[in-house]
């Protein structure tokens, strides 16, 4: 498909990495894509300036970076001097941000025991819970600071039989809900292995129990598969895709991750399942694999040109 004047910016980036690779130059690429910037490094600077130009990438999804020498999370460390100097990077490598990260109900829910965490851990979590829905103003401060009104949150450390505790998962929902309401921002819940929505069947049962728009599914077929259910096309069954905010996209095969399309993922059938419903939010490549140099750079640039392959058989 031959690339338009409108298009033409768009697309060179694309188009230079698809020639690298022995593809055409002419590249219809309609998604909006971009990736987690601290699975490329921690110092945003570097990532901006070198990663994102390589792929020509537009939109950025922000967990970490390097704040006082030091990785930390953005939602919770970030001074407002430091919020503006990271959206005048952004606006400088004339990318935006997609969503900012959250560890929000990404811990134990009181009273219950999950399957990874040990005793003494809990006292700690149980603590930390009293503050999540105050990080999740702070977070929704620093969302619209930075430019978006997305932000990614999760339904607490998997316990062994998460039907047992699903009405509480929905009751936590809905307070985030009246945080997010009052703050005008949308939270993209994140079908995570480790925590009790995992899975496209558990996305489907917790969007048809919580029926509020303001919550959206950040939907990662590669937990999804790590979690034991096939994401495509089982698990792509479960669920309205009309309630998909954003996607990650990584591989795996069994336990183990992999550069996107040298997994077990059929990420062909995803893409083209995506394309069909003209699906138009943004999505992230969340790298994780590392190759065996282990250096998150370069296993960056492994996942993304075989991201781009696999495009191109769309």
């Amino acid at each position: 498909m031959n690339i338009n004047r409108r298009n033409f910016v768009r697309f060179a980036g694309l188009g230079t990495l698809a020639a690298r690779l022995g593809f055409p130059e002419s590249f219809d690429y309609p998604w909006k894509l971009g990736i987690i910037t601290d699975e490329v490094d921690p110092d945003l600077h570097r990532t901006l300036t070198t990663f994102f130009p390589k792929y020509d990438l537009k939109w950025a999804e922000i967990r970490n970076v390097t704040l006082d020498g030091k990785s930390r999370y953005v939602y919770k460390s970030a001074t407002p001097d430091q919020l503006k100097q990271i959206k005048a990077q952004l606006d400088e490598a004339g990318v935006k941000l997609s969503v900012l990260d959250t560890g929000v109900y990404k811990d134990t829910l009181p009273g219950t025991q999950p399957i990874d965490v040990k005793g003494p851990e809990l006292n700690a979590a149980e603590a930390d819970f009293a503050q999540q829905l105050d990080d999740l103003k702070r977070a929704a401060d620093a969302a619209h600071a930075l430019g978006t009104q997305k932000l990614r949150i999760f339904t607490f450390r998997r316990v062994q039989d998460p039907n047992a505790i699903f009405p509480r998962i929905v009751e936590e929902v809905h307070k985030a809900l009246a945080v997010a309401k009052q703050h005008d921002v949308i939270l993209l819940v994140e079908n995570e292995f480790s925590c009790n929505t995992a899975t496209g069947t558990e996305s489907g049962q917790l969007l048809r129990a919580v029926s509020d728009r303001r919550l959206m599914l950040n939907w990662d077929p590669g937990n999804c598969a790590v979690a034991g259910e096939q994401p495509f096309p089982k698990a792509w069954d479960e669920f309205d895709h009309s309630r998909i905010g954003h996607i990650h996209l990584k591989d795996a095969a069994g336990k183990h991750w992999r550069p996107v399309g040298g997994g077990e993922i059929d990420f062909i059938g995803q893409f083209k399942a995506l394309k069909e419903m003209k699906y138009s939010n943004t999505m992230s490549l969340e790298t994780h694999y590392r190759n065996a140099q282990h250096d998150p750079y370069t296993s960056s640039v492994e996942s993304m040109d075989g991201l781009v392959k696999v495009l191109h058989q769309v």
